[in-house]
């Protein structure tokens, strides 16, 4: 398995039915605030109707369909319901025959006390 790098890696993930999907794979230079957008701008795109992408475009403060702050992290980006976005900083990228793995850390607590875990994702892709 070779090391493909560093991305942000976009799926899209049903807890209630275990589905995954690949929704893009984003430079790792792209900030926080860009993916966040990325994947609010997608989410709308998918789900909502055509009155609520209307709501949205004309004032994000009254659409169901915004992001929240405390879904915007440093690593890690949450967004809708179910299915939901996520959006993970991925430090290392590997293809593994048909399948994708992305390795992506977690932080939890403030900067002196800060908990690290490290997780791997995986996906299946074509």
């Amino acid at each position: 398995m070779k090391n493909l790098g560093k991305a942000w890696v976009v799926l899209e993930e049903s807890y209630h039915s275990e589905e995954k999907r690949l929704i893009t794979v984003l430079s790792p230079r792209k900030t926080v605030a860009y993916v966040a957008e990325y994947i609010e701008q997608a989410y709308v795109d998918r789900y909502a109707s055509f009155d609520e992408k209307i709501v949205f475009k004309k004032d994000k403060k009254k659409s169901p369909f915004r992001i929240e702050r405390y879904m915007i992290n440093d690593t890690t980006i949450s967004h809708g319901h179910d299915p939901m976005f996520n959006a993970y900083y991925a430090h290392k990228l590997e293809r593994k025959g048909e399948n994708f793995l992305f390795h992506y850390r977690v932080y939890k607590g403030d900067l002196d006390n800060r908990e690290v875990t490290e997780h791997i994702g995986e996906i299946k892709i074509a």
